[in-house]
């Protein structure tokens, strides 16, 4: 298997602090009460039913958006 050659810099790369944030979100989402879960929804103005699909996508263009923005701080400055 290759790997891309700024590999060692993993974890700094945005995508992947994004994707940490989301795999927090998605863990910490179920053990909240229902009523807070609640408030939270409606302080955010996502009815219930559409949690799942307003997730998702917020979820793949955040990703997206990580992943396509340029971050100079992964290439040195006599790589440019």
């Amino acid at each position: 298997m290759k790997l891309i050659d700024n590999a060692k810099s993993w974890w700094r790369m945005a995508v992947m602090q994004v994707a940490a944030m989301w795999a927090i979100v998605i863990s910490v989402w179920p053990l909240l009460p229902e009523a807070q879960r609640s408030d939270l929804l409606a302080l955010l103005g996502i009815p219930p039913q559409f949690i799942g699909g307003v997730a998702a996508l917020v979820m793949f263009l955040s990703l997206l958006a990580a992943r396509v923005k340029k971050q100079d701080a992964l290439h040195p400055k006599d790589e440019q």
